[in-house]
């Protein structure tokens, strides 16, 4: 996907992030990719549809806040779409993962080892995309977190850097990027008053 700034707004970011429209009451959206883009030039994302795990080590999840993965583990919607969080000698870490779950979504349990609210190492766990993360929810103990990808992908500017947790209300016209059956590739262009995005192989 390539963006392009034919608008007068500068020092903003190009964001593509993903909205979902099944989330987990407590989870938050993160910028997903995240570049600076002047006037008058164009930025490019590229990514596959990869699934994956994540957790990071801060839990209190307010716009702003940086997320930063520990630790990045493959997911899929069939094979490996359940997967254990523990919390061992003071850091995180996901057991392996197993198709045991619900087909078409991904799982979290959390175990009793979990720190959860009101401990000072209450984490976040949550899934992402071709190795980044996309929505987090903070730990809890004794707990589980479901997701149920079937993401839609937007475009907007914006001051988040890529893994920020985000306030979408904050953004300079969010847009909905929707790829037609067969195309793979889009190109959004920002005139300073709405977007114009094309589609193609």
């Amino acid at each position: 996907m390539t963006i392009s700034n034919a608008s007068a707004l500068d020092g903003m970011n190009a964001i593509l992030f993903q909205e979902n429209p099944v989330l987990p009451s407590d989870a938050v959206t993160l910028a997903w990719m995240s570049k600076m883009c002047h006037p008058s030039t164009t930025i490019e994302y590229d990514w596959s549809i990869d699934y994956n795990f994540v957790w990071g080590q801060v839990g209190t999840l307010v716009p702003g806040t940086q997320f930063v993965a520990g630790q990045i583990l493959t997911a899929d919607l069939t094979q490996n779409n359940l997967v254990t969080l523990s919390y061992v000698d003071g850091g995180f870490e996901f057991g392996p993962t197993s198709s045991s779950g619900k087909n078409g979504s991904l799982i979290i349990k959390e175990d009793g080892t979990v720190p959860g609210p009101g401990n000072e190492d209450q984490g976040s766990v949550g899934i992402g995309m071709s190795g980044a993360g996309t929505f987090v929810v903070p730990t809890l103990t004794n707990a589980g977190v479901e997701f149920d990808p079937k993401p839609t992908y937007w475009v907007a500017f914006g001051s988040f850097a890529s893994s920020e947790v985000m306030d979408v209300s904050e953004l300079t016209q969010p847009a909905q990027v929707s790829y037609p059956d067969g195309m793979t590739s889009a190109k959004a262009i920002f005139d300073g008053k709405g977007w114009s995005i094309t589609y193609g192989n």
